[in-house]
């Protein structure tokens, strides 16, 4: 098996664990939804967590998401690149440029939220006394994996 076909099968596991995992984050998030509604509206009791645990699993829900988007390239487009740029050797010039430019939006997420994740750390959540850097410790490890996942599947297409 060659090297491209190998590091295009770990790009795809990547994609696969993040959609399971994004529709394990939905399902969670739903429930705990219906039953903050059910306990606010039919036991009059709200529980103490019910604000900050669905935006927790929210943040890291819109990321795990975006790691699949990059991967399968299916992040929105409009398309007009195709009608202004007819010459295909200028169409894959701005292919690859798009392409660097992904690169570098990722490396600069991962290296932002990276030090966002360690200077909120020490800080704790009202409700839950989780750490503050939980919610934005999303950020690197989601952008990490896109960055990993676009390497080894060998571009955006």
């Amino acid at each position: 098996m060659s090297l491209s076909v190998q590091s295009r099968k770990y790009a795809h596991f990547i994609d696969v664990t993040a959609r399971w995992l994004g529709a394990a984050l939905v399902a969670c998030f739903a429930a705990m939804v219906v039953y903050v509604v059910v306990s606010r509206y039919l036991f009059s009791s709200t529980p103490r967590w019910a604000e900050e645990l669905p935006r927790l699993l929210l943040v890291w829900l819109t990321f795990v998401g975006a790691v699949s988007g990059f991967i399968r390239g299916s992040h929105f487009r409009a398309g007009l690149l195709d009608l202004i740029a007819m010459p295909a050797i200028l169409r894959k010039s701005f292919d690859v440029a798009a392409g660097l430019a992904i690169f570098v939006f990722l490396a600069v997420f991962i290296f932002t939220g990276t030090r966002l994740t360690s200077i909120t750390w020490p800080h704790e959540t009202t409700a839950l006394s989780l750490p503050v850097g939980v919610f934005y410790l999303s950020l690197p490890v989601c952008c990490g994996f896109a960055l990993l996942g676009l390497i080894l599947k060998g571009g955006r297409k």
